[in-house]
């Protein structure tokens, strides 16, 4: 009896597990065998992706501003020109979800994050090919199935001097070593073309490339780190496009071309400069009686501009008003943005008398007129800005400017005998008797205004201008336009000039 027992169990025990052993066996095959299938395609076929070969950068003469090396066995972004060139091409970086989201074709691959890299990605970036290849499970035996080809992203070709970007940015670091907390240099064609955008202080974009070649201008960062921790000198920041400034007398030429247009004034008109004026309790004089106690006598419009006074433009503010001094500085593009081909553009301020109304609560009055005659009080600008309203001033036209072929001009419908009276006292400045002594030697062969912008605060300088125009050929589109400020440098005509000394002799014998 025991012997069956056993033998009845054992043979239980033998046909169920070969009933669970045949259930397995159909379950791998038949429910799971296109799973394994699947599964076991996946480890033979992949598919990979072709990153495309970015575009390069160039200048107008073909020399490159962003361009791909071979660096330890690795295609890498390099900009050759560094730190001179950082505030143009800006850099690349790992892509964000609102990088992602704008770049459709984009991967986790660097892209362009700021400055010409973001402002023309797509058509840099090209398309990205693929690869299927079949290969075994340990990866040792690889068959390559298909290719489809990336395509190389494409090439562009700026506006700027690459010679005229370094000469701008030496001479304007090299000032900042003396005097002044930092700067901004704009060279461009009355056309728009912007042949020269400097930022100082800055920074080698070779930097944010992982372990990337450094540039021959590195300049003074070493690290992503320490250039992104220098919350006080703000490299990073473009002072061209961002940065609002109090325009100071450059601005001089809208209130002059304002009341030639509007009659005020005209080639004969003068005005006795009294050295200030007093309104109530407040007095406004006149930088010439303040640093030297003289006086200019009667005064004309060409020597007012050339002899940069006050006097002459408070009472040219007052005869146009403050509505009239607004309407006039929005024609010539102050107060909004220029629509250049760069990304985080400030579009300065106008003050209105409803604004000081409405935010201040304070009303108009005949001071803030004068104020806003001589380009101080609330009034704010970028330099690209001011560089732009140089252009319109003595052209009659308006031109965005762009550091990528060119933008459409309006036409602002400027009396040629008045651009013409203008110019004449921009040229006196720029001549003995001028306010801008240090570009004397050019006397005869340049226009210019000097500005030199107070900042409220007693132990701070004064911000430093100038704008200067060389008159390229018979087609005043093609004249080029100079702007450069120094904050904190001090007076316009000693401090700003200087900068655009170094760089007259390349734009007058070499553009």
């Amino acid at each position: 009896m025991d012997r069956e027992r056993i033998y009845f169990w054992g043979r239980f025990i033998l046909i169920l597990a070969m009933a669970i052993g045949i259930s397995r066996v159909l379950f791998l095959t038949t429910v799971m065998g296109r799973y394994y299938d699947d599964l076991a395609n996946d480890n033979m076929i992949r598919k990979e992706r072709l990153e495309p070969v970015r575009g390069v950068i160039s200048d107008r003469n073909g020399k490159p501003l962003a361009m791909n090396i071979d660096y330890q066995g690795r295609t890498q972004r390099f900009y050759p020109g560094g730190e001179t060139v950082a505030s143009i091409v800006g850099y690349l970086g790992k892509p964000d979800e609102v990088d992602l989201k704008e770049c459709l074709d984009c991967s986790s691959e660097m892209m362009g994050k700021v400055g010409l890299e973001k402002q023309y990605q797509k058509d840099l970036l090209g398309f990205p090919g693929e690869v299927t290849v079949q290969e075994t499970a340990s990866g040792q035996d690889r068959v390559e199935i298909s290719r489809v080809e990336s395509l190389p992203g494409k090439n562009i070709t700026t506006n700027i001097d690459l010679e005229l970007q370094k000469l701008a940015f030496v001479a304007l670091k090299n000032k900042l070593t003396e005097v002044g907390k930092s700067g901004a240099v704009v060279v461009a064609k009355v056309n728009g073309e912007i042949l020269a955008l400097v930022s100082v202080p800055s920074f080698d974009p070779n930097l944010f490339v992982p372990e990337g070649k450094r540039s021959d201008f590195g300049g003074d960062y070493k690290d992503v780190a320490s250039l992104i921790g220098d919350i006080e000198k703000k490299p990073l920041y473009n002072r061209v496009v961002s940065g609002d400034f109090a325009p100071g007398s450059v601005y001089k030429l809208v209130p002059a071309m304002a009341a030639l247009e509007e009659g005020k004034i005209n080639k004969d008109s003068t005005i006795l400069d009294t050295g200030e004026i007093r309104v109530g309790g407040s007095r406004f004089g006149n930088w010439y009686l303040d640093k030297y106690g003289k006086t200019e006598g009667q005064i004309g419009l060409v020597r007012a501009i050339a002899r940069s006074n006050d006097i002459f433009f408070y009472k040219m503010g007052e005869a146009l008003g403050a509505d009239s001094l607004v309407s006039w500085s929005e024609k010539f593009g102050l107060g909004e943005k220029t629509g250049i081909d760069l990304q985080g553009e400030s579009a300065g301020f106008v003050p209105t008398p409803y604004w000081r109304e409405k935010t201040l609560g304070d009303r108009w009055y005949l001071g803030n007129t004068y104020h806003l005659a001589i380009g101080q009080g609330d009034l704010m600008a970028t330099p690209i800005q001011m560089n732009r309203m140089t252009a319109g001033v003595i052209s009659g036209l308006s031109c965005s400017p762009r550091l990528v072929g060119r933008a459409e001009c309006m036409d602002l419908r400027l009396g040629k005998k008045n651009v013409a009276l203008v110019l004449e006292g921009m040229k006196e400045a720029c001549s003995p008797g001028g306010t801008a002594f240090p570009l004397f030697e050019y006397a005869g062969k340049i226009y210019c205004k000097t500005g030199t912008a107070q900042k409220g605060a007693l132990d701070t300088l004064a911000n430093a201008w100038v704008s200067v125009v060389v008159p390229k050929g018979a087609d005043v589109r093609e004249w080029v336009v100079v702007t450069i400020l120094l904050e904190e440098g001090g007076e316009g005509s000693s401090v700003a000039a200087p900068v655009a000394k170094e760089i007259l002799p390349y734009i007058l014998d070499e553009l």
